[in-house]
């Protein structure tokens, strides 16, 4: 047994189904991660907390309106990566992948990077999902992912709203 296999002796849940689309449980999971960091999300679903203790809870689907601008996209890659991602990255996304006319990335466009990324080098994608707080079978782990969240710069303006309305949500509920 490699080192490789002795790292990963639990069964991990699949990222793309039979057919190479993305799993439900993983499309849910980058439901859960695309309104963690999109304010559009957040004015639109107040009471839904993506990263709120309830890890089990259902959040409702991103539409058209909902996107990431470039600070949320730089408050994931530094969850994610340590750091805001480079200016070529970004270009290139907006070449390459939905965005809407402002260059903001749409959720359609992020499931397209994680399903061109997941196709290509599941470990990675797997490396984001646990600085994301998820473990193996794509359950929100909330603990880790507000220790992440917590070391990550936040966009004062974006996503000020976010952490006034993570402090209020203890009283409503968590979803």
């Amino acid at each position: 047994m490699s080192a490789g296999d002795k790292q990963h002796s639990t069964v991990r849940a699949a990222l793309l189904d039979d057919e190479g689309d993305l799993s439900l449980e993983f499309e849910a999971a980058l439901v859960r991660i695309f309104a963690r960091f999109s304010s559009s999300y957040q004015k639109r679903f107040p009471d839904a907390r993506a990263s709120g203790s309830n890890a089990s809870a259902t959040l409702a689907r991103p539409d058209a309106a909902d996107v990431w601008t470039e600070a949320e996209l730089d408050a994931f890659s530094t969850v994610t990566n340590g750091g805001a991602l480079p200016q070529e990255s970004k270009d290139e996304i907006r070449e390459f992948l939905d965005t809407d006319e402002e260059g903001n990335l749409t959720f359609s466009g992020f499931c397209q990077m994680y399903h061109l990324q997941s196709d290509n080098d599941a470990d990675e994608t797997w490396k984001d999902l646990a600085q994301l707080g998820f473990d193996d079978s794509l359950q929100y782990k909330h603990q880790d992912a507000q220790q992440a969240e917590s070391a990550a710069p936040r966009d004062e303006g974006a996503l000020a709203s976010s952490s006034q309305a993570d402090k209020q949500s203890g009283e409503k509920g968590d979803v």
